[in-house]
């Protein structure tokens, strides 16, 4: 191959840049030209595409964010998209993609690779719900924002005896708040994964307060978190590009809700885009650099529709159809840890 592109799409992640400046230094190293594709699929059909130099990626492996930019593309939404993408990638001389994002974008990448081009993934997403890998880049960091979080709000909590309730990101899986509730030993979580009662979270935030005499409680809550009756339903302000509502409001209807039920003061922190816009921590800067490295090898060796995954400590291929449009979810055992010693 005589140019790899390189893309990044979806939602911004921690580690993403290190991805850039592995594949970049990569292909150099190899002779080959790394092909930057900016604003993500728009940008390839606006073509906002240049060769990337070394310089462009000098110093950006601890830094937030992705020199690429991204976005939310509609693109592969449609017949006929695929064709369009072929015929960009082909006016600028990309004989082969690197995709690195969430699941989205990962399956836009397997719609590509059906049309018979050259395609690999890299798993990226501070959600952390890609089928076929244990972690994606990105993951850590946002779940140490989130535990560091839970560490400062645990000095109001007990100063001011309120309830503190955290609300993270997680549409559809509570990775983040699962963990960070482990790692910050929360008194309670509430994912999407679980439905749950409202009457439940009173029962034992009373029991906490009035059996063992606790002045305060510390709740992680995720975004898109549902409880049986229905009280916390976000609220859908807007939606984005792809037509999904942009969630908010749970954190703050469960900390009013408590105060009212129970009488226990309450403060809801929403964490928001600070899980995605902080730099990134060791660990993702480590995977970032294993799964690129690995996905540029991938490629070389003639693979495509595939992702470097990491599973059980080692990094495979694995196929992209298989989990396109998939969701990892968390596991029983996750949750009972998160109960246990939340």
């Amino acid at each position: 191959m005589r140019r790899i592109g390189v893309i990044t799409s979806g939602g911004d992640a921690p580690g993403t840049n290190a991805c850039v400046r592995v594949l970049v230094r990569r292909c150099l190293a190899a002779g080959i030209d790394p092909v930057g594709i900016f604003d993500s699929w728009d940008g390839l059909l606006a073509g906002t595409v240049r060769v990337l130099e070394r310089e462009d990626v000098v110093g950006i492996v601890q830094t937030a964010g992705t020199i690429l930019r991204s976005a939310r593309s509609r693109l592969f939404l449609e017949p006929g998209d695929a064709e369009r993408a072929l015929e960009a990638l082909a006016a600028h001389g990309v004989e082969g993609l690197i995709v690195v994002g969430g699941n989205g974008s990962l399956t836009a990448a397997s719609i590509l690779a059906e049309s018979g081009f050259p395609v690999v993934g890299v798993p990226k997403t501070i959600d952390n719900d890609v089928p076929g890998t244990d972690t994606t880049v990105g993951f850590r960091t946002a779940v140490q924002v989130a535990t560091d979080a839970l560490d400062n709000l645990r000095a109001t909590a007990e100063s001011h005896s309120r309830v503190m309730v955290l609300e993270v990101m997680g549409r559809n899986a509570g990775w983040i708040g699962v963990e960070s509730a482990i790692a910050g030993g929360a008194d309670l979580a509430l994912v999407p994964e679980r439905a749950f009662r409202m009457e439940d979270v009173y029962d034992r935030l009373r029991k906490r307060h009035e059996v063992h005499g606790r002045n305060y409680s510390i709740v992680v809550v995720a975004e898109g978190a549902r409880d049986e009756g229905g009280i916390l339903s976000p609220v859908a302000s807007a939606k984005d590009r792809l037509g999904r509502p942009r969630l908010e409001g749970v954190g703050m209807v469960l900390a009013r809700e408590i105060e009212s039920r129970l009488g226990y003061p309450s403060r809801c922190t929403v964490l928001g885009y600070l899980q995605r816009s902080t730099a990134p921590v060791a660990a993702d800067r480590i995977l970032a650099t294993r799964l690129s490295d690995a996905a540029f090898e991938l490629l070389l060796a003639g693979e495509s529709g595939v992702m470097a995954g990491l599973e059980g400590g080692q990094v495979s291929p694995v196929d992209l159809h298989g989990i396109a449009g998939g969701n990892r979810r968390i596991s029983d055992a996750d949750l009972r840890l998160a109960d246990v010693f939340g």
